[in-house]
């Protein structure tokens, strides 16, 4: 059960609109460096090679940042885990536009690739199948896209891409009254999914479970969390499905202490906000 749409892949022709945005901020005008050293027709071989153990992601970046007159081979599949020192890609013809590009490809597959990993770990110390790993908001601004795709490579699971996706009630929208505020909500059931957060066992009441398609328990401690899944399903309807999701405070060290029945989902921002970047390099082919 998920509340929203999966981000399993990305558009070509929107990829290619990215990138070119991108190259432009490093390349304004012209390669200088590049264009002074190499000559015009010099043709090239390269590899795109791991530099240490990683789930890899960004092969549609490979793909589409180079213009038809490249010949690139992908080696190596979004989502492949793989060891140091393995061939990701070749990449062969003009030497100008693959060393002008070479910056960009590097900084956008490293930056997928290590969120990627990082949600692989995550994935790895919960061992719980009936319990998805969510990613966030709190993403690169202008990435976000290419940062959930590069979650759902890692084995996560896309939480709502927008605040147009669906409603998420947190604790600042409420003053006083959590019933109050939800019931204003009623107009939107069935159009799109309602999420309300709950800080306490108090807060869950039959009003909201018979609007809510989703309860987020926030920073609460597994004894709290069992309790609230308890009273959700003692008000819920016989044939009622209500997504649970727990989050705040999560790490690897913990994680394994929210294998709780009755949770769907966590939710992690570190999977993108916390992410490393992982070492890959480009290497001229002998």
């Amino acid at each position: 059960m998920l509340l929203y749409k999966q981000i399993t892949s990305l558009n070509k022709t929107q990829l290619k609109k990215m990138l070119h945005t991108f190259l432009k901020e490093d390349v304004p005008t012209q390669d200088h460096t590049t264009q002074a050293v190499i000559l015009k027709n010099e043709k090239g071989q390269y590899i795109v090679r791991s530099r240490e153990q990683m789930v890899f992601c960004g092969a549609p970046i490979i793909e589409n940042a180079f213009s038809n007159k490249i010949q690139i081979k992908q080696l190596i599949k979004d989502g492949e885990h793989i060891p140091k020192n393995t061939e990701i890609a070749q990449i062969e013809g003009s030497v100008i536009e693959i060393l002008k590009k070479e910056r960009l490809v590097l900084n956008m597959i490293q930056r997928l690739s290590g969120i990627s990993s990082n949600t692989a770990r995550y994935v790895s110390k919960l061992q719980n199948s009936n319990i998805k790993i969510l990613d966030t908001r709190k993403t690169t601004p202008g990435l976000r896209l290419l940062e959930k795709y590069a979650v759902n490579k890692g084995g996560g699971y896309n939480h709502r891409l927008d605040l147009s996706s669906g409603v998420m009630v947190k604790d600042n929208h409420i003053a006083h009254n959590i019933d109050d505020v939800v019931i204003k909500l009623k107009k939107l059931k069935k159009k799109i999914p309602i999420q309300v957060e709950i800080d306490t066992v108090d807060q869950i009441t039959k009003t909201n479970v018979n609007i809510v398609d989703a309860f987020l328990l926030d920073n609460l401690p597994p004894q709290k969390i069992e309790k609230c899944i308890k009273k959700i399903n003692t008000l819920k309807a016989h044939n009622q499905n209500i997504f649970i999701e727990v989050s705040g405070g999560i790490n690897l060290n913990n994680i394994s202490k929210y294998s709780i029945k009755g949770v769907n989902g966590i939710s992690i921002g570190a999977l993108t906000h916390q992410s490393t970047s992982v070492d890959i390099g480009l290497d001229q082919k002998n």
